[in-house]
């Protein structure tokens, strides 16, 4: 008869070790375990194989290795935010640069350019829109169809910005005029492009490929 309850037992052990046994079937197991050497013992190595261990060292170890990975997700988000903001900064100046710094050369209008003479000063007016800047040469003696003459050479440009982006705040024209120089320093006024890049340049030549807008 032991023989058979000491098979039962063994057979309910593990639920008896879950909690999941009903209080009748827990009373009956205890009872016998505290008569029997071998169920009892069988019930200890059920408990080993359950339990985990869980001693100082390993939550220790547990605790480092969640910590590193913590701090290395941390870094990485960090890395990642300060790579878009560099990315995100990096393009906004690359695209206000293109907007601000490309030249488009507006061709000569006189009805939007003139040349005036104020009180022996000659100044340049413009009075239009998608105005970006002014590109200007200070007067320069040259060699003009066999004669010397003291000229000047300029332009108007617009830009991405003046000509896209200006408008929706300036609805209006506007005038703008700037001084090109003394009235007894300049003998001939041109309008075209040229570059100002630092190298030589041919005044003459640039004069020859302008439109003359002021003098004879």
């Amino acid at each position: 008869m032991k023989k058979i309850n000491c098979d039962i037992i063994k057979d309910v052990l593990p639920l008896y070790l879950d909690g999941v046994v009903s209080d009748a079937t827990k009373e009956m197991v205890e009872e016998h375990l505290s008569s029997c050497d071998s169920c009892r013992k069988e019930a200890e190595m059920l408990k080993q194989d359950i339990i985990l261990p869980t001693t100082k060292n390993i939550q220790l170890s547990e605790a480092k290795i969640f910590k590193k990975l913590k701090s290395n997700l941390r870094k990485k988000n960090v890395i990642i935010l300060l790579s878009t903001i560099l990315a995100t900064t990096l393009l906004i100046i690359g695209l206000h640069s293109y907007a601000v710094l490309t030249k488009n050369f507006i061709p000569y209008d006189n009805e939007i350019i003139s040349i005036n003479e104020i009180d022996g000063k000659l100044y340049a007016t413009y009075q239009g829109d998608n105005l970006g800047g002014t590109v200007y040469s200070a007067p320069e003696t040259v060699r003009i169809n066999g004669s010397k003459k003291k000229i000047t050479i300029f332009y108007y440009y617009k830009t991405p910005w003046s000509e896209y982006i200006q408008p929706i705040f300036e609805k209006d024209d506007f005038e703008d005029t700037f001084l090109l120089g003394e009235t007894d320093e300049i003998d001939q006024i041109y309008y075209g492009e040229f570059q100002l890049d630092g190298s030589e340049q041919d005044t003459a030549l640039i004069a020859e490929n302008s439109e003359l807008i002021w003098g004879d």
